[in-house]
């Protein structure tokens, strides 16, 4: 199922503590058919538009559905059933119906998946109103955010990072509670610059900014964990501070990188603080290559953060 198999484990929690949540994919557990019935878990042909559009009627229902499609690149193979439908029910319909369901799905690992299978899709879903976007940075928070996707009013897009699953505190994983949406948190403190991190690429961060610390240049280092609803304030907060930004993602930087500059500069004053002092450590905008030599080059580095920051930190001319 899930890349983070922890994840399955909460999950499995979750059904036993709501009735109405049901479980939609291609490959279901044979324990889970056996404890909440075939009725709850549906082992489904592999038809993402027939999974979601089906999760979008059981939503309508009363029921909570949770479908999970993979890899998050056949996100585009749902996009009618989640854009057009989930997130415009609640408007509509005037509030008389909602979509409360979750689709999880897995974005780049270093698994040579080629450019198909590798992407980071999460920046387009920021663009539709209606769907809440979810990229936790820790298996932790994948678990906390699952337990809060599944009491959300409508629709959640969960997407989870390969990567996260190494060097995971499972037992804190599985005992971390929900939390709210839209509130990031700071994995560092510091004046030098504001780096924001997203879903797999806070790891590379986190090293980045531990090796400028331990030259004295300490960062504050922001994970978003969601980015519909972004924490713009804590994310302004940092910069009219700093003065300087730094975003880190395992997408291109049109992507959701670009999507959360737009929202910041729409803040009053902020544009000034900055004054162009920005930089990315991205994916380039190509298609993922498949062969491992070239795809070493399409990754955040510890190395790539910590010398963007210096870069930004150099007087101008």
């Amino acid at each position: 199922m899930n890349e983070l198999a922890v994840l399955d484990v909460v999950l499995e929690d979750e059904l036993r503590r709501d009735d109405s949540l049901v479980f939609l994919a291609t490959s279901t557990p044979p324990q889970w058919r056996r404890e909440f019935g075939e009725a709850r878990i549906r082992t489904c042909a592999i038809s993402e538009q027939a999974m979601v559009g089906a999760a979008v009627g059981a939503a309508m229902t009363g029921l909570r559905p949770v479908v999970d499609l993979n890899r998050a690149s056949f996100s585009f193979l749902v996009m009618d059933q989640l854009v057009n439908h989930a997130a415009r029910l609640h408007y509509l319909t005037d509030g008389g119906y909602r979509a409360p369901m979750v689709v999880t799905s897995a974005t780049r690992g270093r698994q040579q998946l080629g450019p198909q299978n590798e992407q980071c899709p999460y920046g387009v879903f920021m663009q539709v109103p209606g769907i809440r976007v979810a990229v936790p940075g820790t298996a932790e928070d994948a678990c906390a955010l699952l337990r809060s996707a599944v009491r959300e009013n409508g629709p959640v897009m969960l997407f989870i990072a390969p990567e996260l699953a190494r060097g995971a505190n499972l037992r804190t994983a599985l005992t971390a509670p929900p939390v709210p949406f839209g509130e990031a948190v700071f994995r560092h403190r510091g004046d030098a610059a504001t780096v924001v991190a997203i879903g797999g690429a806070v790891r590379p961060a986190v090293e980045g900014v531990a090796a400028l610390a331990a030259q004295g240049v300490d960062c504050d280092l922001i994970d978003p964990r969601t980015l519909v609803p972004l924490d713009v304030e804590a994310l302004a907060s940092s910069l009219r501070r700093t003065g300087r930004l730094v975003l880190v993602d395992d997408g291109p930087r049109s992507g959701a990188p670009a999507q959360i500059l737009s929202a910041l500069y729409d803040v009053p004053g902020l544009p000034e603080a900055l004054g162009g002092r920005v930089a990315f450590v991205c994916a380039p905008d190509s298609p993922v290559p498949s062969t491992p030599a070239l795809e070493q080059y399409t990754w955040p580095e510890p190395q790539a953060v910590a010398a963007a920051v210096r870069r930004l930190a150099e007087p101008r001319p």
